[in-house]
């Protein structure tokens, strides 16, 4: 099983990803939204969201029988909303954690607490909501897709029966 969660993992990321991309290049905005980043930058955020993409996915797949019983195949999206909105939130906790440090180390010390962590204070709450709808969203959509590519591939029989 370590197999299929490495691989749908990577799949989850990297869709998601080259999704984001399409989009902003197609609404104009790609240039100015990646000007600030270089290489090292980019992989680093891309390593983040696979780590917590991996974590999650292993932890939606636990105990799970995907390709040999129907049962699990019918409480996995219900897992994929549960551990996709924690996926959401524990890569928003990565990025605001990088974003705070970069933050505090470019600005004066006597406006730290008031430029920076006062204004936190208020919008980390509105983002995890958010980060945590927008998550369970994707994991749903990518649980469904998982089923459909286990079906496609043949994985999705029915459920054995013992041989007498």
């Amino acid at each position: 099983m370590k197999l299929v969660t490495w691989s749908l993992a990577t799949f989850h990321a990297t869709t998601f990803v080259l999704a984001i991309v399409l989009f902003a290049y197609s609404g104009g905005g790609l240039g100015g939204a990646l000007s600030g980043l270089n290489t090292f930058v980019g992989l680093g955020l891309f390593v983040a969201l696979w780590a917590t993409t991996y974590f999650t996915t292993s932890k939606a797949l636990a105990g799970l029988d995907l390709i040999g019983s129907v049962r699990d195949r019918e409480g996995y999206v219900r897992r994929t909303l549960r551990w996709g909105s924690r996926n959401g939130m524990a890569f928003l906790a990565i990025l605001g954690i990088v974003a705070l440090f970069a933050a505090v180390s470019n600005t004066r010390p006597g406006q730290v607490a008031s430029g920076i962590l006062f204004p936190a204070l208020f919008v980390a709450p509105i983002a995890l909501v958010v980060s945590a709808a927008v998550g369970g969203a994707v994991g749903v959509i990518f649980g469904f897709i998982d089923l459909a590519l286990f079906g496609l591939a043949g994985l999705g029989g029915t459920d054995s029966e013992p041989t007498v």
